[in-house]
């Protein structure tokens, strides 16, 4: 992710359709994205990247691995489509699934973890299509639209990953 791709996640996170598999603070602004950009940038315990359409370079979506454990070989992911006219396209299942082969392959982990909404069944189901297990439950973990909202913790061992 590059400062120049901060205008399309604000217009993302931003946008009431799009948060509402999210657990954010809103609005996000773009001075705001900018300062948290140069600061995770240098963070080597995270990757956030910016994902584009093949065929011309057009931004569609955001993905990212959060608490690199080089130690222990894992790390927590996350995905989002921004780009509405590609939802139910398949798309989120193919960025999940580089975002999968870049941490298994280039980083060499071995565990790739996330954490969703419980009524957020389009990303379960993709966790499920890449060989994830669901870890458990977490029972009213978050505040989500003013009201505690309970979240899967979804695995990928790199063993069970279907590539």
């Amino acid at each position: 992710m590059e400062i120049e791709d901060v205008p399309y996640k604000v217009k993302w996170i931003n946008d009431n359709d799009v948060r509402q598999t999210l657990n954010f603070d809103y609005p996000i602004s773009k001075v705001a994205t900018e300062t948290w950009l140069r600061k995770v940038a240098a963070n080597p315990d995270r990757k956030d990247f910016i994902a584009c359409l093949k065929a011309n370079d057009t931004p569609v979506g955001y993905a990212g691995l959060l608490n690199i454990d080089i130690k222990h070989h894992k790390a927590e992911s996350y995905i989002g489509i921004g780009a509405k006219e590609f939802w139910g396209t398949g798309l989120g299942f193919d960025l999940k699934k580089t975002l999968l082969l870049y941490a298994f392959d280039h980083l060499r982990l071995n565990k790739v973890y996330s954490y969703h909404l419980i009524d957020n069944k389009p990303m379960i189901n993709i966790n499920f299509k890449l060989g994830g297990q669901q870890e458990g439950v977490q029972r009213e973990d978050v505040m989500h639209n003013g009201n505690f909202k309970d979240r899967v913790l979804m695995s990928v061992l790199k063993s069970e990953f279907i590539r």
